[in-house]
């Protein structure tokens, strides 16, 4: 048995490489032709252009792949099936099920190194490919997410901040005011400073900062009358707990930040009260999605038996190529109900998965009893 797993796993995985190498070449010829016209006219430098196109490589690897499983095993059992191995095999007694082992050994060893790579390669490719774009060949000034201006928003304990300049280079900002409220929404204190820098606890520690107030005032209220009145040199809050990095908003999409960049971004939202219901269903789709390269397979055997059966066996090739846009519409639909807070951030990512794993598996079922 061991002569026919490796046979099947290497004849699946170089016929998922040729049909993954063909999708990234007509990809690529695609963008290139869309792309041209524009990029021409910014008179852009010839690396620049090929480097651009290179780095877009990872991500057609990323999107394609499920579809080269799905056809690779196709022309896989269509072959032995032609060649009448498939035969041979169940007249050795090898069922379908077992000869479909290495192909999901095969897939599962797919999705891990899809994760692996979606999470190392294809951000760190997504992130250059998007600077060479804006600032190279569009000379378009790269922005500076560090340095940031009429800040707003309101934490979790009902405090609501304005700075109106953030210098993230320094640890400092500007012109801030902090209005605190109580429980039933009116107003108790307004804090506001000039400036205000944030200075290590622990020598050594960036981490731990605490951030000193310069030349402002506090006024307390109750029942929204004035009650107290201070002016300060210098102050701090042991309550008031932000970080420089709460207070940075990046600029790169989902796709373009790791797993552990996209989970420490969601972190800073939440220290600051802004939504990141969003963030929350591409951190799990990043989990996801990785794993239709498995689900995929359980359509092969069906599919190779539908083209049997037909008359043409490109029928077979037709409805993969619907089953994969569908797959990918259902994950877009999944996306759009997470978005909207119709389905929880997990069960929006895993909504696809879920639902095609139980048609793949039905299918399986069938096909082999």
């Amino acid at each position: 048995m061991k002569i026919i797993d490796k046979y099947l796993f290497k004849s699946f995985a170089r016929l998922y490489i040729i049909i993954l190498g063909s999708f990234a070449a007509i990809f690529l010829v695609i963008e290139f032709f869309e792309k041209w016209s524009r990029f021409i006219s910014e008179n852009p430098a010839f690396w620049d252009v090929v480097f651009y196109f290179l780095l877009r490589i990872p991500y057609i690897a990323v999107l394609s792949s499920p579809v080269a499983i799905l056809l690779a095993g196709l022309f896989l059992m269509q072959y032995m099936s032609k060649h009448n191995e498939t035969v041979a095999m169940r007249s050795a007694g090898i069922s379908v099920k077992r000869m479909s082992v290495p192909l999901f050994l095969f897939g599962l060893l797919v999705t891990i190194l899809m994760f692996i790579f979606g999470d190392t390669v294809l951000p760190w490719s997504e992130d250059n490919r998007v600077y060479i774009e804006n600032v190279k060949i569009k000379n378009r000034p790269h922005s500076d997410i560090r340095v940031r201006s009429n800040i707003q928003y309101k934490d979790d304990d009902n405090r609501l901040y304005y700075i109106g300049f953030l210098d993230g280079y320094k640890n400092k900002i500007k012109n801030i005011d902090i209005t605190i409220f109580n429980g039933e929404n009116q107003i108790v204190k307004k804090i506001h400073s000039e400036q205000a820098v944030w200075k290590e606890q622990t020598e050594g520690n960036p981490e731990e900062m605490k951030l000193i107030f310069y030349k402002g005032y506090i006024r307390e209220f109750n029942d929204n009358q004035l009650v107290d009145f201070q002016e300060f040199d210098t102050y701090s809050f042991d309550y008031i707990d932000i970080q420089p990095t709460d207070l940075v908003k990046s600029t790169k999409k989902p796709e373009e930040m790791s797993f552990f960049e996209l989970q420490d971004y969601i972190q800073r939202l939440k220290r600051i009260g802004e939504k990141h219901q969003k963030e929350l269903v591409e951190i799990n789709l990043k989990i996801a999605y990785p794993f239709v390269n498995i689900i995929m397979i359980l359509f092969c055997i069906p599919l190779s038996t539908l083209s049997k059966r037909g008359k043409s066996r490109g029928i077979s090739f037709v409805v993969a190529i619907a089953i994969s846009f569908f797959y990918i519409s259902m994950v877009r639909f999944g996306q759009s109900l997470g978005y909207n807070e119709l389905l929880s951030p997990a069960m929006a990512a895993w909504f696809a998965n879920i639902i095609f794993a139980t048609i793949g598996l039905i299918g399986l079922l069938k096909t082999t009893t």
